[in-house]
């Protein structure tokens, strides 16, 4: 479908004032796949007067999406798509994979980095015995240099070293020591930005964050992973398949 015409058709079939309807429709063409991520849309004077709208009104449009991460304006290349990054409920694959994946640059701040052992609380989720010497982990995960998530991991120590500084893909370092998790049961919860979560991740106090639980299996069946993460909820999608 022609990119006019998709816009049109939604903006026709919602209500509202204008400049919501066009903010609206734009969201839903991206998420959509009709402009893929990598692409620049038409030139402003030509997308306002083809959709029959004010500069200003697109202007606005555009800066609302820009806002939620969804486009982003490149010196001479116009307004440019980001779209939502959507993450598999059925392929295991780490923040690194994902990003290079959607050729993005991927990279990681260590805010806490620390070794113990595992407290009782971990223990009995994990069934890692008390005493089980472990890996603190807490990093802000970037994509281009842009805040995309905040997380949390506990692993074994000997799943991925002493000498793991963080930098660095936690699952490249557990597969070169042959600890990389096969298989994960995560828990997904919608959730709203606190002060200290919104000021990491550069969003507003507030704004929607997916909080996402899980622990990672072994082939011989044992925890290595135990691990909660803060996703922007205006940068990811989730999506699986389901058959009957």
């Amino acid at each position: 479908m022609d990119l006019y015409d998709a816009l049109r058709e939604r903006m026709q079939s919602q209500h509202g004032p204008l400049g919501e309807r066009l903010r609206l429709a734009l969201g839903e063409v991206i998420d959509r796949g009709i402009v893929q991520p990598g692409e620049s849309l038409p030139p402003e004077r030509e997308m306002a007067e083809r959709l029959a709208v004010s500069r200003s009104t697109l202007r606005q449009a555009l800066k609302d999406l820009a806002q939620m991460g969804l486009v982003a304006s490149r010196h001479g290349a116009g307004t440019m798509v980001l779209g939502r990054v959507p993450k598999s409920l059925s392929r295991l694959s780490g923040f690194t994979e994902d990003m290079q994946l959607r050729g993005l640059l991927p990279s990681s701040r260590v805010i806490e980095r620390s070794i113990g052992t595992v407290d009782p609380e971990s223990a009995f989720r994990t069934g890692l015995s008390l005493g089980t010497p472990v890996l603190i982990l807490v990093r802000l995960r970037l994509a281009g240099g842009e805040p995309m998530s905040l997380e949390r991991a506990m692993v074994p120590l000997d799943a991925v070293g002493e000498d793991y500084d963080g930098s660095g893909s936690l699952y490249d370092r557990m597969d070169a020591r042959r600890a990389r998790p096969r298989r994960i049961i995560q828990s997904l919860k919608a959730m709203e930005a606190d002060a200290d979560l919104a000021h990491q991740l550069a969003v507003r106090i507030g704004a929607a964050v997916l909080e996402i639980t899980q622990l990672g299996y072994a082939e011989d069946g044992r925890v290595v992973e135990d691990g909660v993460s803060w996703y922007r909820g205006d940068r990811y999608k989730y999506v699986g398949e389901i058959r009957g």
